[in-house]
């Protein structure tokens, strides 16, 4: 089987898509599928114009896609992957799988920013994913990596028997707990003695990363030795680094940029890992917590519900941050390695990356 996989963006560059097409390549090479990686850092075939992605957004993702639908008009793929994929034009593929990651639509309809301009750009962007999701034949297939995207699709007027949930994964081998905290804390810069929460992903609005402070707050103060430690850049960062200073906190460790190569340390010498988010995909850094054993402490929203699912941790509405404040103390006061243990059962069972890729080698399969 030769299998053409085509995203807007692929590892080492990137996140989510990067993240799905390129360990599901490694596992399905390992099984003996020729694939070939088609995206605008290659590394088999090169489209598109990575700064302009990154710079003009949705505008340049349709100038790749054109450039797939002319490469591709002639071909011998047998199965063609397609990772969130805009085609105003032909789509030059006859058996295909579309995985979706994250809707614009969705993402539209939950307004993060008050500016106007941003506000209208994610509108449009909406209507022209929902005008290139149209265009493709009643019988395409679609993967989505969260419940919420499934319904998202659905909303669209993507009919349900052609939509299958297939989440994230995860490197079990890498994410994997560990006894030895206390060495690793040293290399960050973290308290051998505290109780540490972990916060991994960019600050955006859509993370709430202030509530996440406030919320810490009074843990510190009621508390005493606890440390929150967050990882990641974005464009709040330097506001909530202004709003950890005016209130005074003095165990909150900001890292930054964290490197790939570093995160496992980094998941296995914490205790908790904490998300104050309003609008989740199904976020990478959750499984990458959960496959190193750490209890979670997430925010009330529809596909966080894994932590649920898996029995691993707690799920709060950050609406009342005294209230939400008052239930993560009441549940880090109380050990929990049960839910430590279900976490990476869970990651184990249902995450691996070999599970997932066999269930889109399966997909693949069926369209031939």
């Amino acid at each position: 089987m030769r299998v053409l996989v085509c995203a807007t963006e692929y590892h080492p560059d990137g996140s989510g898509i990067a993240n799905v097409a390129y360990n599901v390549v490694q596992e399905l090479e390992g099984m003996g599928i020729e694939c070939t990686v088609c995206s605008p850092t290659g590394p088999d075939i090169v489209l598109g114009n990575p700064p302009h992605i990154r710079k003009y957004g949705v505008l340049d993702m349709l100038q790749y896609w054109r450039q797939v639908s002319r490469h591709f008009q002639h071909h011998d793929y047998d199965v063609a992957w397609l990772h969130n994929p805009l085609f105003l034009g032909q789509n030059p593929f006859d058996k295909y799988l579309v995985t979706m990651h994250v809707t614009l639509n969705g993402i539209s309809n939950r307004k993060f920013s008050s500016s106007r301009f941003l506000q209208l750009y994610k509108y449009a962007s909406s209507k022209i994913e929902s005008y290139c999701l149209n265009r493709f034949d009643s019988s395409t297939r679609y993967s989505c990596v969260s419940q919420t995207v499934c319904n998202e699709l659905k909303s669209m007027g993507v009919f349900e028997n052609r939509i299958i949930y297939i989440p994230n994964g995860v490197d079990i081998a890498r994410f994997c707990p560990t006894d030895n905290k206390c060495a690793i804390r040293s290399k960050f810069g973290i308290s051998k003695d505290d109780t540490v929460l972990l916060s991994v992903g960019r600050l955006t609005h859509q993370k709430q990363p202030h509530t996440m402070i406030e919320v810490f707050s009074h843990l510190e103060k009621k508390l005493g030795d606890v440390t929150l430690c967050v990882a990641g850049k974005g464009e709040l960062l330097e506001g909530i680094k202004d709003l950890a200073e005016k209130m005074g906190l003095r165990k909150v460790v900001f890292l930054g940029y964290v490197d790939d190569r570093d995160l496992p340390n980094l998941y296995a010498c914490a205790d908790y890992y904490i998300m104050t988010s309003k609008y989740e995909g199904l976020p990478l850094t959750l499984l990458e917590a959960m496959a190193s054993g750490l209890p979670c402490i997430v925010s009330e929203i529809p596909n966080l519900g894994i932590v649920r699912d898996a029995d691993c941790g707690i799920i709060l509405n950050y609406g009342d941050v005294n209230v939400a404040s008052d239930q993560i103390l009441d549940y880090i006061s109380n050990d929990h390695p049960d839910h430590s243990q279900n976490a990476r059962r869970y990651a184990l069972e249902q995450l691996d990356w070999h599970i997932i890729s066999e269930r889109y080698l399966k997909e693949f399969l069926d369209l031939m």
